[in-house]
């Protein structure tokens, strides 16, 4: 009988419809229980692909940690080895950067200017020049600051321009901004050899910026000309971090012993050594 009611009624008679609704009432139990094995064998098998990818993860972040370890001895040595060379040279120690969060409350970039504006000032220390970073490298550096509020001009901005240095050649360059996404590398030395990838820190050259500061990476194209990838996304900029000023403690004395050497008497010695065999020549 209800086959031959499908067969003379249209599908959307509402006879029709009640009549399918009714079966898929009386069928729905026996559904829901031969619906259980698929679905167990379906978790089951999520379990087991998430089981191989937790094993695979665990596997990498043991070679991670192992890399990273590997790491902090190298740094721990090098350190040691930095503290000592500056106690053989009397060299002043580079302060420790202080850093004070901020938020961007604008962005007032243009075809012809890149500024953002960040809610700290000068009630949490922030003066102009002071470098700017965010959370993989630097942005740039405050050109003013108010109150509770200050403007940063970004490293793409074409009246930036910082002292940089490859940490793997140490080719000096200064990094100026063009307006675009990419800055560009000036003053190269002539024999300069950059390679592509290579990364770029700030070279504290001037005082301008502190030393070290990741940049970017190089870039080279067909022509050979070398701009620079930077680290951080500056169209992407919530939330930056101000380097603080610190000031550095003053050189020694020329006249202070190091390391029980007077230098003073040692420079005058040097001074007067070629006069002495000139005389002696004569």
């Amino acid at each position: 009988m209800a086959a031959l009611l499908l067969v003379v009624l249209p599908r959307d008679d509402p006879r029709i419809v009640q009549l399918r609704q009714m079966s898929l009432d009386l069928l729905s139990p026996v559904l829901d229980v031969f619906s259980i094995p698929f679905v167990e064998l379906r978790e089951a098998s999520m379990s087991a692909r998430d089981l191989v990818a937790l094993r695979e993860q665990n596997m990498d972040l043991r070679e991670e940690n192992r890399n990273l370890k590997s790491q902090l001895d190298e740094l721990t040595r090098a350190r040691l080895l930095l503290s000592q060379y500056r106690k053989l040279l009397a060299l002043p120690a580079e302060p420790n950067l202080h850093l004070v969060s901020a938020r961007v409350i604008a962005d007032l970039s243009s075809p012809f200017v890149r500024t953002l504006v960040a809610n700290t000032g000068k009630m949490a220390g922030v003066e102009q020049g002071q470098a700017v970073l965010g959370n993989s490298g630097l942005v740039g550096r405050v050109v003013s600051s108010g109150r509770v509020s200050s403007r940063i001009l970004l490293l793409t901005d074409f009246n930036s321009h910082v002292p940089v240095v490859a940490l793997s050649s140490g080719v000096r360059a200064i990094l100026s901004g063009t307006n675009s996404d990419n800055p560009e590398l000036r003053y190269l030395p002539r024999k300069a050899k950059l390679k592509q990838g290579d990364l770029l820190v700030t070279s504290g050259d001037g005082g301008q910026m502190p030393i070290g500061l990741p940049v970017g990476t190089v870039q080279i194209d067909a022509e050979g000309n070398h701009s620079v990838n930077l680290r951080e996304d500056l169209s992407q900029l919530e939330y930056v971090r101000v380097a603080l000023s610190r000031e550095l403690d003053p050189p020694p004395d020329i006249a202070s012993p190091i390391n029980g050497l007077d230098i003073g008497k040692l420079a005058t010695s040097l001074a007067a050594k070629p006069d002495s065999a000139g005389a002696a020549n004569e």
